[in-house]
């Protein structure tokens, strides 16, 4: 899955954290807002990033990273390798119809290459 430049940041803002873990009580990062850093916790905590420790009323005590959340980069490496697997069959068909477009209008495209080239030298 992949995430936003926002996600990303807290990421490796608590993998830098002791035993990466983010505690409130803790100085908040530099580069996000209080509001903006809870929301980003509460958004990585839905997609398994984090475990969070909260008292009542939803507060947010501390947000500990999961195994996902600590090899973001692995996993989103494999999501990848595994899009590309479910969809080789269209990748084939796309190269197959882009090498026929050249094929068929090989002449013409050699005209504009030439036209091309032409004007470059100029």
């Amino acid at each position: 899955m992949m995430l936003d430049k926002t996600s990303k940041k807290v990421l490796q803002y608590i993998l830098n954290c002791p035993n990466c873990t983010f505690s409130v009580n803790k100085e908040f990062p530099d580069f996000l807002s209080r509001d903006a850093m809870l929301a980003c916790i509460d958004y990585l905590e839905e997609k398994g990033y984090v475990t969070t420790r909260r008292v009542s009323g939803n507060i947010l005590l501390s947000a500990t990273l999961t195994h996902t959340g600590r090899h973001q980069k692995e996993f989103n490496s494999i999501s990848i390798k595994r899009y590309l697997l479910d969809k080789w069959v269209d990748i084939l068909a796309l190269i197959i119809s882009i090498l026929a477009f050249l094929g068929a209008y090989r002449h013409e495209i050699s005209a504009v290459l030439q036209l091309l080239t032409k004007a470059l030298i100029k």
